[in-house]
């Protein structure tokens, strides 16, 4: 039997300041992959705990951290 994983408390705690980074509504807006407007409600309204969009979050700042990794391959 596995085990919750308690992503949704990460995000608001230790790993807050990543995803702060890696949700920037500039740095969403130059990439291009995502509408910013959108991601920032989700960060938004995860962040005062009126939803928990930690699963949609988790996908974007995957890739996030995916692109910022690959953007420049040597």
């Amino acid at each position: 039997m596995g085990f919750g994983v308690p992503l949704d408390d990460w995000l608001r705690g230790p790993l807050r300041e990543w995803a702060e980074i890696l949700l920037n509504e500039r740095r969403l807006s130059q990439e291009g992959y995502f509408h910013p407007k959108p991601v920032r409600l989700k960060w938004e309204e995860h962040l005062s705990r009126k939803r928990n969009w930690s699963e949609h979050l988790v996908s974007i700042l995957t890739f996030q951290t995916w692109l910022e990794n690959n953007e420049n391959p040597d």
